[in-house]
């Protein structure tokens, strides 16, 4: 099979399943995938069904940062994290958080130190699970 086709019959297939591929997304597929030969149509959907489950990782992460970033300043800052989490009832099966424990979560995920938390901050903190010390 020669590249141009594969290319255009992977992205067939990925629109197919409901998503879209570029072609840098293809150079970056695993080398048996992109084999010339028999298409791997099995090995494709397992590729295909994690790129679909990062995608809605990604999306699911988004919404959560726009959810607490509630000035929509592209930040989210202590009294954001503060009132979002102490708007939690108090039957819900945890506490909300306490002025340190807010401080702990900005501590954890500002990386640059500027006492807020950007998208980058926070998709890395959902990602790399950092869990806040306690002081």
């Amino acid at each position: 099979m020669a590249t141009a086709d594969f290319s255009t019959n992977v992205k067939k297939v990925a629109h197919a399943l409901g998503t879209s591929l570029t072609d840098h997304d293809i150079s970056l597929m695993p080398s048996e995938l992109r084999l010339k030969g028999v298409f791997d149509y099995q090995k494709f959907f397992e590729y295909m069904r994690n790129v679909k489950k990062s995608e809605r990782c990604d999306e699911a992460i988004l919404n959560a940062f726009k959810t607490l970033d509630k000035d929509k300043s592209g930040y989210i800052e202590w009294n954001e994290i503060k009132y979002i989490l102490s708007a939690i009832p108090s039957s819900a099966p945890f506490a909300p958080l306490s002025d340190e424990e807010a401080d702990a979560i900005i501590q954890a995920a500002d990386v640059d130190g500027d006492g807020r938390i950007d998208f980058q901050e926070f998709e890395a903190m959902v990602k790399e699970e950092k869990l806040p010390k306690k002081k």
